[in-house]
């Protein structure tokens, strides 16, 4: 009996640790990332666990995309036409930075002794651990010479603020930015980032142990700041996101344990 509850242990801690790694991730795909003033920018939604060659992973639910907006130069919210489940149109009125965001409908996961269930922990019984999530994207186009905005914030919870140098990147130079929480610098805060077509290196381990503990390596590993900043240098042109995983505790522990946000910030490098 000891040996059947301390494997049933076992394999509820190695899902618990793979949470993080196999969560899904939200990204924006625009057409252009510098249109012209008149130009109508097509922009996709990007879900799953892998960022491909093609920036589609897996395929998006009618109902999953909660909202998605953008800030113009002058901070005024904009609507988006839908024109697919996957895809939206932004109308480019003035010249300067839009800040494009989007989400999905924000839930409850809870695991329990038969497995993960959704809701919270007033919800389902036999509850060992709740997590809130909250899965957000971000980009921004530049529209003509003018880049006003382009390191403003959008007000997510948890956001990526590039820093104004970072606006045309090239392959080998430095990408700036500042990670907050609830408007405010967020120190020691992992940030991870994978270009288009990443195809992660076999383990040197035993066959599929990675992949069993859930364990993902990414092209860039690194961490802010004090100050929230971080800085790493994108060695190739191409698309490339940004990852941000941050997990506080929950504000009712007797509802949910822990808060999961999951933000992802998509640039082109040139």
């Amino acid at each position: 009996m000891k040996k059947q509850i301390a494997c049933v242990a076992l394999i509820l801690f190695l899902a618990l640790a793979a949470a993080p790694a196999g969560a899904h991730m939200l990204w924006l795909n625009p057409m252009d990332a510098n249109p012209a003033v008149g130009d109508t920018v097509e922009i996709g939604i990007g879900w799953g666990h892998e960022f491909p060659a093609s920036r589609s992973h897996e395929e998006v639910k009618p109902d999953r995309v909660e909202a998605i907006q953008a800030l113009d130069p002058d901070g005024t919210v904009v609507q988006l036409e839908k024109a697919a489940v996957d895809r939206y149109r932004l109308k480019i009125e003035k010249a300067g930075a839009y800040i494009v965001t989007a989400r999905i409908k924000p839930g409850f996961f809870t695991m329990t002794p038969e497995g993960r269930k959704w809701g919270h922990k007033k919800e389902i019984a036999n509850a060992t651990k709740c997590t809130s999530f909250q899965i957000e994207a971000k980009t921004v186009l530049v529209a003509g010479d003018k880049a006003d905005g382009f390191d403003a914030a959008a007000g997510q919870a948890l956001e990526l603020i590039p820093a104004a140098e970072s606006r045309r990147l090239k392959a080998g130079g430095t990408f700036a930015a500042q990670v907050r929480y609830q408007g405010n610098p967020l120190a020691d805060a992992a940030v991870k980032a994978v270009y288009a077509g990443y195809q992660e290196p076999k383990s040197e381990g035993p066959a599929g142990a990675e992949k069993q503990h859930g364990i993902k390596r990414y092209p860039v590993e690194t961490r802010t700041d004090a100050q929230g900043r971080v800085e790493f240098k994108p060695d190739r042109a191409g698309h490339w996101l940004i990852i941000l995983s941050h997990r506080p505790a929950y504000p009712d522990p007797e509802t949910c344990d822990e808060s999961m946000y999951t933000v992802t910030y998509a640039m082109e490098v040139i």
